[in-house]
């Protein structure tokens, strides 16, 4: 809706939290058009987040700020609109800033701690507006405001627009993400934060960083800490073979050394207070532990093997006392010896049952298998985990896995056959994936906010107990100036992003997983409900395609599932009016 004053034209418009702005190649966003709609209705629960973004734009450039600071542009004749809310729950207002994609469009992802955004003439900026509602808040209709003030240098502030939104908040409370029964697994890559954040690996300052991205695992309902046992297990992800500036390697965080006497001793203190930071934010369920089976064969002697004589290819670094140097363990049995070390720290420290030996997508059974009975042999205690695209490996290694995670590819393109596994293992967890593709759905920056929504449904209507993504924090040298990482898509390695003031920036797919595990809850709710036929309808509103293994074959996304906002806010408040706790 336009507003014509004596100082400058702003236009605004309310949309949905599912709304991600987008440029042309050139830069060029959307126009907000004249008869754009001032107004927003959102449908909450308690203890649950309402959200909604404004577009924002103007005849001229001005500095756009969410903050009751002063702002002063370098030129002086350059207006700034301050954006204030009045609303019956706290308001966080944050700028979403735009990334360029692979193909040199542009999405709208991060959210800036920045609180002043200057917009050039024309353009569209997006501004991210979210509130908690209190588990023991009242039921019922409430309405707010944001207020759009105008001024220049030292004038008078002088109110230029308002945008008005109610909130319908329904009688439903959602669990606490620690407890909603959703097993979101976002793996973590600790030594990339630490050289974002240019501090050193497991020092004071690294866990100082550190304590806010736990929190924002915790708010997410992360529920599997991931822990690196040895050097490089993910081969750095072949980061020698990319652009400059795209260092990817991860490090184990425990110490070893080896003493004179010969015998080796094992630092577990990084390792323990990195658990002991994700238990305070809630994510405990599950100790993840990479770098001890199916490890990706590194580019290095011994035909990437340091221990010629261990069927895997992990690397453990020991610092050798008597020559003061560095050095890597060359047999098995130190191997073996190290392993053994690491399950009796878990038996001790009671934590053995939550701890899951990780594998990465192994594709060949026998390797694996040797791999997994010579670990099994030197630490029967260890259950183990693995990502993967075999529905053959869960009969072959059931015996000693409690997880199993297929991507969607395989749940979807052999449904039937997967169903009938599910059934056959209850004792097992599934989980399902995505990572570098399908192209859909997908988390990349130039997917639909949707379809983070879509990927949490799939997994109630497909049966499985979450959703795994190989990503949190994969990012390049410089990941707000640069979004592509590597050969990837855009989005496809990382969540959020680093900020200079040493904590993570969230962003509007981090909200739009958040919401998508919200929908999986109610989904699962009506589930145990037994009402069957709440869940068909529902599911209905959504996805396109009936026949499974089609599922993501289809040249055309929308007859798969729907891309429509609208479809997704009905699903919402079908699922909420059917659930409304009396």
């Amino acid at each position: 809706m336009t507003e014509t004053t004596a100082v400058m034209q702003l236009r605004i418009t309310p949309v949905p939290a599912s709304y991600k702005l987008s440029a042309d190649e050139n830069g060029v966003t959307p126009l907000i058009p004249a008869d754009a709609g001032d107004s927003i209705r959102i449908v909450t629960a308690k203890n649950d987040d309402a959200a909604f973004s404004v577009l924002v734009s103007a005849d001229r450039a001005f500095a756009l700020s969410c903050d009751t600071s002063p702002w002063f542009s370098q030129d002086p004749a350059y207006p700034t609109v301050r954006v204030s809310s009045d609303a019956p729950f706290f308001v966080t207002v944050e700028h979403a800033a735009l990334h360029k994609i692979n193909d040199g469009t542009s999405r709208a992802d991060a959210l800036l701690s920045d609180p002043v955004k200057e917009i050039p003439a024309g353009v569209t900026a997006q501004l991210f507006c979210s509130m908690h509602i209190p588990a023991d808040a009242q039921p019922g209709t409430y309405s707010g405001h944001l207020d759009f003030y105008y001024n220049t240098a030292f004038e008078d502030e002088v109110l230029l627009r308002r945008a008005s939104f109610t909130l319908d908040v329904r009688r439903y409370t959602f669990p606490d993400n620690a407890h909603n029964g959703f097993h979101l697994d976002l793996w973590q890559h600790l030594s990339n934060i630490a050289r974002k954040h240019e501090v050193p690996l497991w020092s004071d300052a690294h866990f100082a960083v550190l304590e806010p991205y736990c929190r924002s695992l915790g708010e997410l309902g992360v529920k599997s800490v991931t822990v690196v046992a040895s050097e490089i297990p993910w081969n750095g992800q072949w980061c020698h073979q990319m652009p400059a500036h795209t260092n990817l390697y991860e490090y184990s965080i425990i110490g070893v050394t080896k003493r004179r006497d010969g015998t080796f001793v094992y630092d577990y203190t990084a390792m323990q207070r990195y658990i002991d930071l994700c238990a305070k934010y809630g994510v405990d369920e599950c100790i993840s532990v990479f770098g001890l089976a199916n490890v990706w064969n590194a580019d290095v002697r011994y035909n990437g093997k340091t221990a010629r004589d261990y069927p895997d290819c992990m690397h453990i670094r020991y610092f050798d006392e008597e020559s003061g140097t560095y050095r890597y363990m060359k047999r098995g049995c130190e191997v073996d010896d190290y392993i053994r070390s690491l399950e009796r720290y878990f038996i001790d420290t009671d934590q053995i049952d939550r701890v899951r030996i990780s594998a990465d997508e192994p594709h060949v059974l026998e390797p694996f298998k040797e791999s997994l009975e010579r670990l099994h042999t030197n630490a029967p205690h260890f259950r183990c985990k693995t990502a993967c695209d075999k529905p053959e490996f869960v009969e072959a290694f059931a015996y000693l896995m409690d997880d199993f995670i297929f991507d969607i590819d395989t749940v979807s393109g052999k449904y039937d056959e997967m169903q009938a596994l599910f059934r056959a293992y209850p004792d097992k967890r599934f989980l399902h994936y995505v990572c570098c593709g399908p192209d859909y759905p997908n988390n990349f920056l130039k997917s639909d906010l949707v379809e983070s929504y879509f990927l949490c449904i799939y997994a109630s209507f497909a049966g499985v107990s979450g959703f795994l993504r190989w990503d949190y924090t994969v990012w390049n040298d410089d990941p707000r100036a640069e979004a592509v990482v590597g050969p990837w898509n855009a989005g496809d390695s990382y969540y959020i992003y680093p900020a200079k003031n040493g904590a993570p920036l969230l962003s509007l797919r981090w909200h739009a997983m958040r919401r998508g595990i919200r929908f999986f809850v109610l989904l699962e709710d009506t589930k145990k409900r037994g009402l069957t036929e709440v869940f068909d309808r529902a599911v209905d509103m959504v996805l396109r395609e009936k026949d499974q293994p089609q599922l993501i074959k289809n040249p055309k996304k929308t007859d798969s599932l729907s891309c429509s906002m609208a479809d997704y806010e009905r699903m919402w408040e079908y699922l909420l009016d059917a659930l409304e706790e009396k």
